[in-house]
C-alpha cells in the first residue's frame, strides 16, 4: 500500500512540473495587427516565344529590350483579346505580341492580353529583309526593324534569314517597327529532270515564280497546287504539280518534252545562202525542236530577205523568192511564197525575233547590278549550293556578287533542304556566309 501511495505522488509531481513548463512557454501578445503578404508585380509588352504547357512555362521576349523571360503558368491566368474577352491559352501562338502582368518575386503569370497598339500586317508577300540596314520591305512598303526581331513557323523559331520571299507571312509592328514575323504559308522546292530540251527556256510556276531553265535547278515555291508551264523558243507545255512545305517536288519533263520537226527552205535563186539563227545552212534543210527561228536569205544582185519561221509540225516547207536589186527600192525588200503543204509563211521581222520567254523576262533594274566582289558560302561543307534556283557549286564555293535580294538553297541527298534569303549591297565588300549543318532525314523519323 505504501508503494502505491509513493508512485501516485511521483506521478502527480511530474504532471505538475510539465504543466508549469507549458505555462511558461505560453505567451500573450497585445496590440497585434493583421499582416497581408503582397507580391511585387511587373508588366511588359512582349512577344510570345514558347508555350510549354507540359511544364506550365511560357517564355516571352521584351519588345523594348529584347530580353527573354520565363514565367510560370496555371489555369487561373486570364488570357484576353484586345476587347477584354477571355480567349484561353489556345488563343495565343508564338509570335503574338501581348501585354503581360506577372509576379516578379515568384516569376508567376497573372494575366496575358493581346496588345491593342501593335499593328498587324496580314498576308504579306515577297518579304525582303536587309539585316545591315534593319529594314524590311513587302507589298511595296518598307518598315524599320528591331535587331532582335523574331520569326516563327508554327511553334518553331527560325533564323530571320530563313524567311523566303515565296512565304506568306504575318508581320507584327511594335511602335511602327517590325518585332515579330509568323509564317502563315511556307515553301517547298521544285526540281526538274529529263528536261534537256527546255534548257535555255523559261519555267513558270503559278504567277510569282518565273525563272530560266538550267541543267541543275532547285526553285523555292510557296506550298500549294500549281500549273507548271515550261517554254522554249515559242513552244510551251504544262504539268500540274503539288508543292509541300519543306519537301522537294521532282517533276519529270520527259512526258512533255519539246518535239522536233524538219523544215525545208526552197530558195530562188538556187545559189542563195540561207542563214538560220545566224548560222549558214548549206543543205537548206533544218532539223530542230519546235519553236521560232530567225531566217536570213541573201544572194549577190538580190535584195536580202529577213524574217522568221516556226517549227510546229513534223514536216514543213517554205518557198522564198528573192527580188532582184533595184536602185529605187530598199536593199531589204522581202517576198515570201509557200507551198500547199505549208501552213504558215515566214513573217517579216528584224534579224532577232521576240520569243515568249523574252517577254517574260523581268526588266533589268539597279538590283541586278553586278559588282567586282563575290559571295562565298563556306559551310556546311559538301552541300550543293543554288543561287536563285541555279546550281553554282559545292560548298565552300564563291560566285559573283550581284546587288539585290537572293535565295541561297542548300541541298544534299538524305538531308532536309534549307534555304536562306540574303541581301547583297553595293558596298565594295565580299560577303561570306557560314550556315548551320543540314538535318538528316533519319533524324526526323520518330
Amino acid at each position: 500500500m505504501r508503494k502505491k501511495i509513493l508512485l501516485l505522488c511521483f506521478l502527480l509531481l511530474v504532471a505538475a512540473s510539465f504543466g508549469c513548463e507549458n505555462a511558461k512557454e505560453l505567451k500573450v501578445y497585445e496590440n497585434t495587427e493583421d499582416f497581408q503578404f503582397t507580391h511585387e508585380e511587373g508588366n511588359i509588352t512582349a512577344v510570345v516565344t514558347n508555350i510549354d504547357l507540359e511544364n506550365n512555362i511560357i517564355e516571352f521576349m521584351n519588345c523594348q529590350s529584347g530580353e527573354r523571360i520565363s514565367l510560370g503558368y496555371h489555369g487561373g491566368v486570364s488570357v484576353l483579346n484586345t476587347y477584354g474577352r477571355d480567349i484561353g491559352i489556345g488563343g495565343i501562338v508564338c509570335g503574338d505580341v501581348v501585354d503581360i502582368v506577372y509576379y516578379a518575386d515568384t516569376e508567376r503569370l497573372v494575366s496575358i492580353t493581346i496588345d491593342a497598339d501593335t499593328v498587324i500586317v496580314d498576308n504579306a508577300n515577297k518579304l525582303t529583309i536587309d539585316k545591315q540596314k534593319l529594314q524590311a520591305t513587302c507589298n511595296g512598303k518598307s518598315y524599320g526593324m528591331y535587331g532582335y526581331a523574331t520569326v516563327f513557323d508554327e511553334d518553331k523559331a527560325l533564323d530571320i534569314m530563313e524567311v523566303n520571299t515565296e512565304d506568306k507571312v504575318r508581320l507584327y509592328l511594335y511602335n511602327n517597327k517590325l518585332v515579330s514575323i509568323v509564317i502563315k504559308e511556307g515553301h517547298g522546292y521544285v526540281s526538274l529532270y529529263n528536261h534537256d530540251s527546255y534548257i535555255g527556256g523559261m519555267v513558270e510556276i503559278g504567277y510569282d515564280v518565273i525563272v530560266p531553265v538550267t541543267s541543275e535547278m532547285l526553285v523555292a515555291v510557296k506550298e500549294g497546287n500549281y500549273v507548271l508551264r515550261i517554254t522554249k523558243n515559242g513552244y510551251s507545255n504544262t504539268k500540274n504539280i503539288t508543292v509541300v512545305k519543306g519537301d522537294e517536288t521532282r517533276v519529270d519533263i520527259s512526258t512533255i518534252a519539246v518535239p522536233t520537226g524538219t523544215v525545208t527552205i526552197n530558195v530562188t535563186p538556187a545559189d542563195a545562202k540561207v542563214y538560220i539563227n545566224g548560222k549558214l545552212d548549206e543543205d537548206h534543210v533544218y532539223y530542230n525542236l519546235y519553236g521560232n527561228y530567225s531566217l536570213r536569205v541573201e544572194a549577190e544582185g538580190y535584195n536580202t530577205f529577213r524574217g522568221s519561221f516556226k517549227i510546229s509540225e513534223p514536216v514543213k516547207t517554205y518557198n522564198i523568192k528573192l527580188k532582184k536589186a533595184d536602185d529605187n527600192k530598199d536593199d531589204t525588200t522581202e517576198d515570201t511564197e509557200s507551198t500547199d503543204d505549208t501552213t504558215e509563211a515566214p513573217g517579216t521581222t528584224d534579224d532577232s525575233s521576240t520569243t515568249t520567254e523574252d517577254k517574260k523576262k523581268p526588266d533589268s533594274s539597279t538590283d541586278d547590278k553586278k559588282t567586282d566582289n563575290v559571295i562565298s558560302v563556306k559551310t556546311p561543307e559538301g552541300v550543293g549550293v543554288y543561287l536563285d534556283g541555279e546550281y553554282v557549286g559545292t560548298a565552300p564555293v564563291s560566285f559573283p556578287k550581284t546587288v539585290g535580294t537572293h535565295t541561297i538553297t542548300l541541298y544534299k541527298s538524305g538531308y532536309l533542304i534549307k534555304s536562306y534569303t540574303i541581301q547583297a549591297n553595293d558596298d565594295g565588300k565580299d560577303d561570306e556566309y557560314n550556315f548551320s549543318a543540314l538535318t538528316s532525314v533519319l533524324d526526323t523519323i520518330q
